[in-house]
């Protein structure tokens, strides 16, 4: 699409020398050339009857009576419900993004306990978990080796002599 102002043809030329001609703000000069015009080409004088007619008709709509300070305030005062409700708006907006990442922290925290919770269960269920609950009988294997009978080590055990066991008749 062409700009229209950036070349302006032959009716834009001619509507805006009548507009000016209608206005009053042409020289003696140009004036008597556009009466000149006017008295020879009907479609020129025609031209100027169409926008005559238009410049009449705006003269005839009812004129805007504005009181400038009332509405310097009721612009202000719509200018500042506007702001008021965008305030409004961020603000809810800001509770809501703090609820979401409270909440998401929460999440997190719940997930963080319950994978070292399962961590932990795990751990604790690996079967190399019995080689550590034996660790005691596998430090002192080869003593052990020595002994012939198991019922020697069962009197031992009743008697209390292994670290941290007690006898069973007592």
């Amino acid at each position: 699409m062409t700009d229209p102002t950036a070349h302006p043809d032959a009716k834009t030329e001619m509507d805006e020398l009548l507009a000016a001609y209608l206005d009053n703000e042409l020289t003696e000069t140009e004036r008597s050339l556009v009466e000149t015009r006017l008295a020879e080409d009907d479609t020129f004088r025609s031209r100027l009857d169409e926008l005559d007619r238009a410049w009449d008709m705006l003269d005839a709509l009812p004129k805007a009576d504005l009181d400038d300070e009332k509405f310097v305030r009721t612009t202000v005062e719509m200018i500042t419900v506007a702001a008021s409700q965008e305030i409004q708006q961020f603000e809810q907006q800001k509770k809501r993004t703090a609820i979401v990442r409270q909440a998401g922290i929460a999440l997190g925290i719940v997930a963080l306990v319950g994978m070292g919770f399962m961590l932990t269960q795990w751990r604790l269920t690996r079967p190399d978990r019995v080689l550590v609950d034996n660790l005691p009988v596998i430090e002192n294997v080869d003593e052990l080796e020595r002994v012939d009978n198991i019922e020697f080590l069962e009197a031992l055990r009743k008697e209390g002599l292994f670290t941290g066991e007690t006898s069973d008749e007592s």
